[in-house]
């Protein structure tokens, strides 16, 4: 069972997730080529992994604001497949369903092919 992070307050959470598409809002979210294959394609991740399996980085928009929030990529790459909704539900039971509901629709744009940026605009109604 995933544990879960008490001390993220909406505000706290909700800052992270600016700040990670601050840091890169034109990119267009792209899992590694090998990831690709082995899942059939089209698919993303909250933790990237090396050729062998090996755990080497956040993934998705939300993998990224999770790790930066505190939760371990061991603890991220076992919710691969499940919906950011239920996985930030799970680790965060404190934040109000309007900031869990942010990051699901952020995650939704980034997988339909969204620049971050514009993913975040659409899900905040705010620009960066």
């Amino acid at each position: 069972m995933t544990t879960a992070i008490q001390q993220v307050t909406d505000e706290t959470a909700l800052a992270t997730l600016r700040d990670v598409v601050a840091e890169r809002p034109e990119y267009v979210y792209s899992a590694p080529e090998h990831m690709q294959e082995e899942s059939g394609g089209g698919s993303c991740f909250y933790v990237h992994t090396d050729e062998d399996g090996s755990l080497i980085s956040a993934g998705c928009a939300i993998g990224a604001v999770l790790h930066r929030l505190g939760v371990p990529l061991e603890t991220l790459a076992k919710e691969e497949g499940a919906r950011a909704y239920g996985v930030v539900r799970r680790l965060f039971p404190n934040l109000s369903a309007r900031t869990v509901s942010r990051l699901n629709d952020l995650q939704m744009y980034q997988d339909d092919g969204e620049p971050w940026g514009l993913a975040y605009a659409k899900a905040t109604g705010e620009t960066i």
